[in-house]
């Protein structure tokens, strides 16, 4: 269904969060994650094509928490899944399932998980379009949102191809038979040139200060037993 307010709303978003730095260390972070992952990925040892994304989807989550502190507004997050807040919305973040560069973000499917499925549950509770339905154009109904910024939550859906390379989109998911509300590419033009220094965090960690250490001044037990001494 083409939701024209939803997509020019989901415009808007993108480039408030691009201005953060977040996206571009979002796709930096995908892209070299996947290119490590992939390189040491070893059938013979086992690897198969779920520990291959299991992986990156741990080394992806884990290095986004560390290097988003600090960032203002923002907030990283574990849980289960990787999600990053900032003003009032949530992203999530997954990795899709296929390595095939004909696979298409339409055949995503939020009910492979609980987190996903709840965020795509909520954006459809709070928006109801009428886009594409007979009732385009009316007033709304009794109980119906028409405004597409009570879409809340955000997903960014990260594929990595066999050949190393990696895609990104990021969109309003929704439950039905279509699982967006609207969706974009994430390509560098629209990501923007705002980056984050992705080692300030690191170097802060690696250099703790240290503190002198207490001196006690401890009498000298010569004299305790010599009350003459004193």
């Amino acid at each position: 269904m083409d939701d024209v307010a939803a997509q020019e709303f989901l415009e808007q978003v993108t480039d408030e969060w691009a201005a953060t730095g977040v996206l571009g260390v979002l796709r930096q972070l995908v892209d070299q994650v996947w290119r490590r992952d992939l390189a040491r990925h070893d059938p013979e040892l086992g690897d198969d094509a779920m520990s291959l994304g299991m992986q990156a989807s741990r080394n992806l989550c884990n290095l986004t928490v560390r290097r988003l502190q600090g960032v203002p507004g923002v907030v990283a997050q574990d849980r289960k899944t990787l999600e990053v807040g900032y003003a009032g919305r949530v992203l999530h973040v997954g990795k899709a399932p296929s390595d095939s560069p004909t696979w298409a973000v339409d055949q995503v499917d939020w009910s492979e998980s609980d987190v996903r499925e709840a965020a795509a549950a909520a954006n459809s509770a709070a928006y109801q379009p009428s886009s594409g339905t007979l009732f385009e154009g009316w007033e709304a109904l009794p109980g119906q949102n028409l405004d597409p910024s009570a879409l809340l939550h955000l997903h960014l859906t990260w594929q990595g191809l066999a050949d190393g390379s990696t895609r990104s989109w990021l969109g309003f998911p929704q439950l039905g038979s279509w699982p967006w509300f609207a969706v974009l590419l994430l390509d560098e033009a629209r990501v923007g040139n705002v980056t984050i220094d992705l080692t300030a965090n690191d170097a802060v960690r690696q250099a703790p200060t240290i503190q002198a250490p207490t001196v006690l001044e401890l009498p000298d037990l010569n004299d305790l037993h010599n009350p003459t001494a004193r």
